[in-house]
């Protein structure tokens, strides 16, 4: 299939320098510093590999590189591009054209919520020259359904009545929230353990505080990661949307899920560690940065590390990961037993543990439902776990009949 390159004295894997075309990788992450304009694509022409002139941005390049996929599917097909394109139906409107005015009305969300809906939607236009149908991916149950459920929202915005009720969705086994037990908590907020007779440090004083954030207050990531000092107020976390600039001078916006704000009152623990960090803080607006002076956006990755040290990993879970720098970056199979990759970690667990601990200390459940930001109660029952054995077992003992 068409590749874009970029040509110019450039290493090759050994190290070796010379003048050379060289493949740019696509996909997330940094772009190699070596990948500069001008950009190429390389594609089939009548059986021979030519190459297009060239581009002066990347997105030039990949613009053309869609062209010429489409000039090899009409082929395959025994068609011309313009009858790939053509509309069968002229009352029709073109499944693109609805994904891109679905996509610019939404152009207000986060940033995160637009790119994820334009890779699912872009990824489900791809799959229509197969079959012109939803057609079923190799991912989890659960995966699958959001996916549909992106594409209805789609299909309902461009005036399609009831769209998922034109489609089987997969069956999902629904599991009771599973928060971590205090055994659990004490493991991980450990500053240190022993393992083969060596001490292992587990908790910094800066994942402490962080974590304990996200314990407390039972916060969404993007929540903790745009938390500022301005929304400490008197003992409660006010969450709320706000604007702000990158480094490049964009003005950006967080928006709060369901556009709800909300106060979310504080424990005396998580207060102590605010007040001492406020003294030394790493930044005058933002409560926790990342490396680079920013809002940190890297919590999943360095919780998951963080389980793996205090030992919780499971020890069976195998994912494949990209693995590697720039250009040498490929698929591997790991497990999480030597790699943070374990399943069972992830935030919204510390959540789920958080509303579990609100719902055992007899808050009302309508006030769990404000903190956590849900707008109806019949999530919020979802995020609630069940209390472990030990802690009921004695009231089992002692019901008479």
């Amino acid at each position: 299939m068409p590749a874009v390159y970029v040509r110019g004295v450039l290493p090759n894997e050994e190290g070796v320098v010379a003048l050379r075309y060289k493949k740019v990788p696509i996909g997330r992450g940094r772009r190699p510093e070596w990948a500069r304009a001008p950009f190429h694509v390389r594609f089939t022409q009548m059986g021979r590999q030519v190459w297009s002139p060239p581009f002066d941005t990347m997105e030039a390049a990949q613009e053309f590189q869609d062209g010429t996929k489409e000039l090899v599917t009409a082929r395959a097909a025994g068609l011309t591009v313009a009858e790939v394109q053509d509309v069968a139906n002229a009352n029709r409107k073109p499944i693109k054209t609805a994904i891109e005015k679905f996509l610019d009305r939404k152009r207000k969300k986060a940033d995160t919520t637009v790119a994820n809906y334009s890779f699912i939607l872009y990824q489900f236009l791809a799959w229509l020259p197969r079959s012109v149908r939803f057609v079923k991916e190799e991912a989890a149950p659960k995966t699958v359904k959001n996916k549909l459920l992106v594409v209805c929202f789609m299909l309902k915005a461009s005036g399609v009545q009831n769209p998922s009720k034109l489609i089987e969705m997969p069956t999902i086994d629904e599991e009771p929230a599973e928060p971590y037990t205090r055994q659990d908590l004490t493991k991980l907020f450990a500053e240190s353990r022993k393992a083969d007779g060596e001490e292992i440090e587990v908790m910094t004083p800066e994942e402490r505080v962080r974590y304990q954030f996200f314990l407390d207050t039972a916060c969404r990531e993007k929540e903790v990661q745009f938390a500022t000092w301005a929304d400490i107020i008197d003992g409660e976390y006010y969450v709320r949307t706000k604007e702000y600039t990158t480094d490049a001078g964009k003005v950006k916006k967080f928006t709060t899920k369901n556009h709800l704000t909300r106060r979310i009152p504080l424990t005396r623990e998580l207060l102590d560690l605010l007040e001492a960090r406020q003294k030394k803080a790493p930044h005058s607006r933002w409560i926790f940065v990342n490396e680079d002076g920013g809002p940190e956006g890297h919590f999943l990755r360095k919780f998951k590390a963080l389980a793996k040290r205090a030992g919780l990993n499971c020890g069976h879970c195998k994912t494949t990961i990209m693995d590697g720098k720039y250009e040498n970056r490929r698929e591997v199979e790991v497990t999480c037993e030597t790699r943070p990759v374990c399943e069972k970690h992830y935030l919204h667990r510390l959540r789920k543990t958080c509303a579990t601990f609100w719902h055992e200390q007899n808050i009302p459940l309508r006030t769990i439902q404000y903190w956590l930001g849900h707008k109806s109660l019949e999530t919020t029952q979802k995020y609630l776990g069940i209390q472990n054995k030990e802690a009921v077992q004695q009231q089992i003992n002692a019901k008479k009949f």
